[in-house]
């Protein structure tokens, strides 16, 4: 019996983007970012099956929208004012979430009282500086972003 050793094709990796949109939206939604039933949520970069940073916004609303991005990455959002081109999102989100964790980890340390909550969130805390600082290394290699798209 032979393994299947063939890389993903873009019928796997257009399952993985709609995969990954259904679940953004669903949490923007539940978030409030987009209150409406009808939301349009679309692609505008992916490194496959990795990360993808995309637009949503409510249908009724025809310039404003918000910047998402989801993965293997916390999803997240911003307002369509804070980047143009979704290099510039991925480098806000990577900043962000570096501020975050420092915030997070100086408020922490102010506290001086370790218990299994506290542990926790140092743990997540780390995971986010790790995710921040991936996301800025992918944007500082400007072969992933040629083909980015505004749209």
């Amino acid at each position: 019996m032979e393994k299947n050793t063939e890389k993903p094709g873009r019928k796997e990796l257009d399952v993985w983007i709609k995969k990954q949109l259904d679940a953004a939206v669903r949490k923007l939604m539940k978030e409030g970012v987009v209150d409406s039933l009808i939301v349009e949520a679309k692609p505008s970069w992916v490194l496959p099956f990795q990360i993808l940073i995309g637009k949503i916004r409510a249908q009724a609303q025809s310039n404003d929208f918000e910047w998402f991005i989801c993965g293997e990455v916390p999803t997240d959002y911003v307002a369509a004012t804070a980047a143009s081109t979704p290099r510039e999102t991925a480098k806000h989100f990577a900043l962000k979430w570096q501020l975050a964790a420092a915030r997070h980890e100086e408020k922490m340390a102010q506290d001086q009282t370790e218990t299994t909550g506290e542990t926790q969130q140092v743990d997540s805390s780390r995971q986010l500086i790790g995710h921040a600082e991936a996301l800025y290394e992918l944007v500082e290699i400007d072969g992933l972003w040629l083909t980015q798209s505004n749209s």
